[in-house]
């Protein structure tokens, strides 16, 4: 069994990391069984709070900790090289 805010934390990590853009029904889409809007913007608000991720109107977006370290450099990978694998 999964703790679902767990997963939508690691979620908004990763996209983070990953230096992606995303929405909250971005990480709720293919969910079975998400947490509440209510919760996963509290997740979202602390991230925030913590540096990890900026909002820009619906937008999240990756702030000073993901940028530096997602960053990599000169490579044109988007993914940087890395691999998180999210086994839930």
């Amino acid at each position: 069994m999964t703790h679902r805010s767990a997963k939508i934390t690691a979620k908004a990590l990763e996209k983070s990391l990953r230096g992606q853009d995303f929405t909250v029904s971005d990480l709720a889409h293919g969910e079975t069984n998400p947490p509440s809007r209510q919760t996963i913007y509290r997740i979202l608000d602390q991230l925030r709070e913590d540096d990890w991720l900026v909002c820009e109107g619906n937008t999240w977006k990756p702030a000073v900790k993901a940028r530096m370290l997602g960053s990599t450099g000169d490579s044109d990978d988007s993914s940087g090289g890395r691999s998180i694998n999210l086994d839930w």
